[in-house]
């Protein structure tokens, strides 16, 4: 969540007609800084004022500052030193014990002084009257579409009745409309109507209308009308650039409306404004660049914080961002971190990112391949954009764990209601694999085949492993013959087809010695049998099996070795 700002938006003061011109533009101009956010610079401007020309009024503006800066006792003494030099129906600094007592809960005290201050000033004085008023907000402070005071003590009704009366002695007052408009919408949240009238009012009035334009986009948000709001908040910019709260309200308003990349900006230029940010907005900000895809400012701007802000979601953060950076040691080392801290906030891409940031690492002395697997299967339960289960099956294929490989083409199949013709056939090779443990699965594997082969009639390795699976299959020798020697015949002819026969040099040996052994002991084809002595003796002329196969035919003692299919 965003931390709300600590100085509250209100408007410039009403400065008496008796204050000197100079010291009045020094006034307005501290107190412009205050609403930007800056306060350093404001106490600094107002104490030099202060001590150039110690006045009630200069006393008033350095406690009012100490107020809007959650500093009440700072705040009073100042009031207390400038009470001595208050004017009699002018009694400011007073009414600014008065305030203090009221913000500080003193109710009894604070009803005292201020009503000692209405009697002396006759109710007539409108600065004072707006000041009360004013206080009584609380100080709104209007964040995110809440108006919510800086005070615990506030009192809407009172706020308004106070600034009507001011209201009614100046009618042109900006400044007064503008603390209306706060009143009326701390009095009434879910109707912004009446305050956005008295904002308007301001605009009319107001030279600087930076303040109620923000006011009013922060209307439009709480009524959901967000281009509004961002368009009022522009005009508060435009009104003054150096107006801070518009860029953190714009880059707030561009998140929850999806515009990443105006989110980023705004809090940037927010940042470069803001005196001192905290941590936590700093953070904040690296979540938006982090959003915008602005991966090394993000981590720059987290890796600074990370000790300050207490979310484990700042990991999580890290991790993708190292990840695409293509730092992979710096994205497990945050991922595993996160899923440390908070495994129930543990997301599929966590998985996916720790499984591909694994297969990426130049680490050789772990077993990061099945770390991977581990991983990656993990994410494959949840993830939408891949069929994750298809590549960990290769993967555990390669690894020679062909029982893993069964389950996840499986449950791939299962969850997407599908299964590729890659995924069938690592599940028949898988199978296939499997039946020197349990030779029940080389007939699960020549199905698997089988449907592989429907997508891909012509895959060589398909037709191979469909001999092979029958080969092996079926324990009378017979069947096995009449169950595989189709596949051996098509794999040969392709090969040859296909201009394949060196590829698969290895098995085209065995195929052609088997293919062989049943043309001259079962078909007695001496034809077909003398074809594939001819082309074993082409492939591989260093094999003497294939010689002994010639002279097996032109009747001479044989002495075949033949292998088996493998």
């Amino acid at each position: 969540m965003k931390k709300p700002l600590n100085l509250l938006i209100v408007g410039l003061f009403w400065l008496t007609a008796g204050i000197l011109t100079a010291q009045a533009q020094d006034l307005v101009t501290a107190l412009q800084w205050l609403e930007r956010g800056q306060t350093e610079k404001a106490s600094q401007q107002l104490q030099q004022l202060l001590q150039s020309q110690p006045t009630a009024q200069t006393y008033f503006y350095n406690g009012y500052a100490a107020i809007r800066t959650h500093n009440l006792q700072e705040a009073g003494n100042y009031f207390e030193k400038g009470m001595i030099l208050d004017e009699k129906r002018h009694p400011l600094n007073k009414a600014g014990m008065g305030i203090v007592a009221m913000l500080e809960g003193r109710t009894t005290d604070a009803e005292r002084i201020l009503a000692e201050v209405m009697k002396e000033s006759k109710g007539k004085d409108v600065e004072i009257l707006g000041r009360i008023g004013e206080a009584y907000t609380g100080y709104t402070q209007v964040i995110n579409a809440t108006d919510k005071p800086m005070y615990a003590q506030h009192n809407a009704a009172k706020a308004i009745e106070y600034l009507e009366q001011a209201l009614k002695r100046d009618k042109k007052n900006g400044q007064l409309w503008l603390a209306l408009g706060d009143a009326r919408a701390l009095s009434t949240p879910s109707n912004g109507g009446p305050a956005v009238t008295a904002y308007e009012y301001a605009l009319e009035f107001l030279t600087d209308k930076s303040l109620p334009n923000h006011r009013i986009g922060t209307i439009y948000w709480a009524g959901k009308s967000y281009n509004l709001a961002s368009d009022f908040y522009r005009a508060a910019l435009k009104a003054d650039s150096l107006y801070a709260p518009s860029y953190l309200q714009l880059a707030e308003l561009n998140f929850k409306t999806n515009r990443y990349k105006e989110a980023a900006a705004a809090m940037n230029k927010y940042l470069a404004l803001a005196e001192k940010p905290d941590a936590q907005l700093r953070y904040r900000s690296g979540q938006f660049d982090y959003l915008a895809r602005e991966y090394a400012r993000a981590v720059q701007k987290i890796e600074k914080v990370k000790n300050e802000v207490e979310t484990p979601v700042k990991y999580r953060l890290l991790g993708r961002s190292y990840f695409s950076l293509k730092d992979y040691d710096k994205t497990i080392e945050n991922l595993k971190t996160f899923l440390e801290k908070a495994p129930d906030k543990a997301e599929g891409l966590e998985y996916k990112l720790l499984g591909r940031a694994y297969q990426n690492i130049s680490d050789t002395t772990i077993a990061k391949d099945s770390i991977a697997v581990f991983y990656l299967a993990k994410a494959a339960t949840t993830d939408t954009t891949e069929n994750l289960y298809s590549e960990v099956a290769e993967m555990s294929y390669k690894l020679k764990h062909y029982e893993d490989v069964v389950k996840y083409v499986e449950a791939g199949e299962k969850r997407f209601h599908k299964s590729s013709v890659k995924d069938k056939f690592w599940l028949a090779m898988a199978a296939y694999k499997m039946g020197r443990e349990d030779s029940t699965m080389y007939l699960k594997a020549d199905s698997a085949f089988a449907a592989v082969q429907e997508s891909s009639p012509d895959h060589l390795p398909t037709i191979l492993y469909r001999a092979k699976s029958n080969y092996y299959g079926y324990a009378n020798q017979d069947t096995a013959y009449v169950k595989s020697i189709p596949f051996y015949e098509r794999f040969v002819e392709l090969a040859y087809t296909k201009k394949e026969e060196q590829k698969f040099k290895y098995d085209m040996r065995i195929a052609l010695k088997y293919l062989f052994s049943y043309y001259t002991s079962v078909e007695i084809n001496p034809e077909k049998a003398l074809d594939v002595a001819q082309k074993g003796k082409a492939l591989d002329p260093a094999d003497k099996d294939f010689n002994d196969m010639m002279a097996q035919l032109n009747n001479r003692p044989p002495n075949p070795s033949f292998s088996k299919p493998q």
